[in-house]
């Protein structure tokens, strides 16, 4: 799930949606055979925020070198 999440934001270059987000929880959920609780989803989805904040975050760092490069 992170990784398709993280995979889809570089591609993108933009943050999935809500509706992103969650088709990849349902998915993830049924792979593994978990029923999703509140706080599962709320747990797991603040895990996802972290990496695609971390993702965004490497998105940039990379851009200023690129940047400097030229």
């Amino acid at each position: 799930m992170l990784s398709s999440l993280t995979s889809s934001m570089l591609q993108n270059r933009i943050a999935p949606s809500d509706e992103q987000v969650m088709h990849h929880f349902g998915l993830a959920c049924e792979r593994v055979g978990l029923i999703a609780t509140e706080e599962m989803a709320i747990r797991i989805l603040k895990r996802v925020s972290r990496e695609i904040n971390k993702a965004q975050s490497m998105l940039e760092f990379i851009g200023r070198g690129a940047a400097r490069l030229h």
